[in-house]
């Protein structure tokens, strides 16, 4: 293939200003199938900036990729996960061996995003990070990878986004909301799939309606109190037909009023002619939701979360 080599791929980031790439692979473009300065080697990117916003750590504002071993140069699937947190807490780091095992031993391409945080603990500050700089991050991090999926070695034509809890509603709201996308010029078909795992945030007023004084105060933290602006950041809001959106995979567990809420989701997805496979994870806590995925022995969320990919990204 051409550019095909065996060269040590550009390992830790440095500093750098918006959305350039640090890679700067030598060779062509992904015309061909092959990827520009190809390593067949696995390797780790830390802290790649995806955006820089003044006054906002660079770190919040970054990714890590983990690039598998591969056999040839050509292109492979891209799955992006972002992770939890009450989008107050929680790091692009966190319970990432078992997935990097699983991702790259598929030969995928995985890339772990971080995104501005909400105070911890909670504020009532109007200035505060919170709705929509969660999803505007998620956004700008999902145009970073399609500007430069080649460069490591990705195929941004099969690119599935996954998350749990906080990240679980960020790549549903990005995802049926194509705002997000559409300011980065992008939109939703340019996500393949997405992997939603165990929130009830998809309707934050139905959330709030039956929450304990703890999750109205996370929810209060990241959206704050307006009705409307709730409703806007739900993703059932803005789910309906002939916009694209890409098909789901949702876990769903934890009380019957979240589990409504799940399924409430569901519905309105197949309603809208999209595709929505529930993953029963009903035997699982909500850490370990997360924690199952490509753990040894896990048959609740890795089984499904395979079949699932294996179609999406074939």
């Amino acid at each position: 293939m051409s550019g095909c080599g065996d060269e040590q791929f550009n390992g830790r980031s440095g500093a750098g200003g918006g959305q350039q790439s640090s890679f700067g692979a030598a060779g062509g473009g992904a015309g061909g199938g092959g990827a520009p300065g190809c390593t067949l080697n696995a390797a780790v990117v830390e802290d790649q900036p995806y955006t820089v916003i003044a006054g906002v750590e660079p770190a919040l504002l970054s990714l890590d990729i983990y690039t598998p071993v591969r056999t040839t140069c050509d292109l492979v699937p891209i799955v992006v996960w972002v992770n939890g947190g009450s989008w107050a807490v929680g790091d692009k780091g966190n319970k990432m061996t078992d997935k990097v095992a699983l991702f790259n031993g598929k030969g995928w391409v995985l890339i772990s995003v971080n995104y501005r945080l909400s105070p911890s603990p909670a504020t009532s500050d109007p200035d505060r990070v919170m709705y929509p700089d969660h999803p505007k991050d998620l956004a700008s991090a999902l145009a970073w990878v399609r500007s430069h999926g080649a460069e490591i070695g990705g195929d941004v034509s099969r690119l599935a986004l996954f998350g749990h809890s906080a990240g679980a509603h960020l790549v549903a709201l990005v995802t049926t909301d194509a705002s997000f996308l559409e300011d980065e010029q992008e939109s939703l078909a340019s996500v393949s799939c997405v992997g939603s795992f165990d929130t009830e945030a998809y309707d934050i007023p139905a959330a709030l309606a039956t929450a304990s004084d703890k999750q109205k105060q996370n929810l209060d933290n990241a959206f704050g109190t307006d009705p409307e602006t709730q409703a806007n950041a739900s993703p059932i809001t803005h789910v309906a037909a002939g916009k694209s959106i890409p098909p789901f995979l949702i876990a769903t567990r934890g009380t019957a009023e979240r589990k409504a809420i799940q399924e409430s989701f569901r519905k309105a997805l197949s309603e809208a002619g999209v595709g929505a496979t529930m993953i029963d994870a009903t035997a699982l806590s909500h850490s370990e939701v997360n924690d199952h995925i490509g753990a040894a022995g896990d048959s609740v969320m890795t089984p499904p979360i395979l079949n699932f990919l294996d179609a999406c990204l074939k």
